[in-house]
């Protein structure tokens, strides 16, 4: 049974009367997907204790698939109905995911993770059908593309000398598939369900089809090229979470607030979704977020990604930054500037964090906004006299020392050391820019 973006509203209502099934495959967008696996888990374990209980959580990348199957096929401990939530699913596994599989290997060998760096070579040349004594950097280009689906990268050669064999002699994805295959056609405990999240899937393969006659299967997709459709498309995902955000948190927009949103985060719906909530509690009490409301925090445009690199950094989000930091450089910023707004932003945190620290006036973690914005700021102010760090509205310091107390004093100060050794392989040394700043980020946010 198939759901569309548009019908999901439909599958909860049968969810609501108790119209379950085995299995729900949920594939495309990734944030949409991972939203519409909550709602679904919400309606099968009502009950937050009975979700604690007897939901668990697997990571695909990470998954023993027997083991799954072994515990969908068996009742719960505490009783009552049981779901298994598989993130990353690679069941579906094709050509389609070939890059994504790719990035995952690079970053696992810039982070010197050679057996992950090794497994995650396995799957991509599984996806080709190579041997594991075949070598990926010996392919030429029209080879590649045919063998993976994507353009060779620039820079291959380090995958040399890396067995392609799978390092712990898992099964391949056809062999898991299959697997689940026979699990859901023996069937499975009427009251245990099975919930597969991917990014994208092979619709041909065998397990999709089945799954289509015994479960559900949503399809989450968003057109992603580049035509006034695919536009189309994303403006209205970003809309109903935005409009959606406002309306959970009792707030209203004002004229040409979406259309403001929607120019300036662009097709990023986790952004979106924060940034609708920064805005609501930066209204407090008003009902209705105005343009002035977007304007004092929100970027300017979508291009100031080197705003959402610094917030995503000082938030610790590494995945987020790491992906920043590819936008920027491939829109062609030079990397430089990217140091410069780091050491800025560093220099703030440490100055925050140093606050922080002081025992006059005293300052309370996790303190609330309005807490920190009429007592703490206040006195603050009244303590150490004006300083350019503290200017602006308060809810933006709010979050600066929200942010700060996520790092120690000596992590900053060592950070604004490795971000001059940083600036100097820049300009002095032959190493590809992305992997001088990359190593940056994993020596501040792992």
């Amino acid at each position: 049974m198939k759901y569309s973006r548009h019908d999901l509203p439909t599958l909860l209502a049968e969810l609501d009367k108790g119209s379950l099934h085995p299995v729900y495959l949920i594939f495309g967008e990734r944030y949409l997907s991972a939203q519409a696996a909550q709602d679904i888990i919400r309606r099968i374990l009502p009950d937050e204790v009975s979700r604690q209980q007897n939901m668990r959580a697997v990571d695909g990348d990470q998954e023993d698939v027997s083991q799954t199957m072994n515990e969908l096929r068996t009742f719960s401990l505490f009783g009552g109905r049981q779901v298994i939530r598989v993130l990353d699913c690679r069941l579906f596994h094709s050509k389609a995911m070939g890059k994504s599989i790719w990035d995952k290997a690079l970053k696992a060998h810039n982070r010197d993770e050679q057996e992950k760096t090794a497994r995650y070579l396995a799957q991509l040349a599984g996806l080709g059908g190579l041997e594991g004594d075949d070598d990926l950097s010996g392919l030429s280009t029209g080879q590649w593309k045919k063998l993976f689906g994507f353009a060779q990268p620039q820079d291959v050669a380090w995958t040399r000398g890396i067995s392609l064999l799978p390092v712990d002699d898992s099964p391949t994805a056809t062999d898991n598939a299959a697997l689940v295959q026979t699990t859901l056609e023996k069937g499975v405990p009427e009251k245990n369900h099975l919930i597969l999240v991917a990014e994208s899937v092979d619709k041909r393969k065998k397990l999709f089809k089945t799954i289509d006659e015994i479960g559900v299967i949503v399809d989450l997709s968003v057109d992603s090229g580049p035509a006034s459709a695919a536009r189309k498309d994303q403006d209205a995902v970003i809309r109903d979470l935005v409009n959606q955000t406002f309306s959970q948190m009792g707030k209203k927009p004002g004229p040409r607030v979406l259309e403001m949103l929607l120019d300036r985060v662009g097709f990023h719906p986790v952004a979106a979704v924060r940034e609708a909530e920064k805005l609501c509690l930066y209204c407090d009490g008003a009902a209705v977020v105005t343009s002035d409301d977007v304007n004092a925090i929100t970027g300017q445009t979508r291009e100031e990604a080197l705003y959402e690199l610094n917030d995503a950094f000082a938030s610790r989000d590494l995945n987020k930054t790491l992906y920043l930091q590819g936008r920027l450089l491939r829109a062609g910023l030079h990397p430089l500037v990217i140091i410069a707004a780091l050491r800025n932003l560093i220099r703030k945190l440490l100055f925050l964090r140093a606050l922080q620290d002081r025992s006059t006036p005293a300052y309370c973690p996790g303190q609330a906004y309005p807490v920190f914005q009429k007592g703490y700021l206040v006195a603050l102010k009244g303590a150490v006299g004006d300083s350019d760090f503290l200017k602006g509205h308060p809810f933006v310091i709010y979050k600066g020392f929200q942010q700060a107390e996520g790092f120690t004093r000596q992590e900053l100060i060592g950070g604004l050391t490795a971000l001059l050794l940083a600036e100097f392989k820049l300009k002095g040394s032959g190493i590809r820019e992305s992997l001088i700043l990359e190593n940056f980020f994993f020596s501040m946010l792992v």
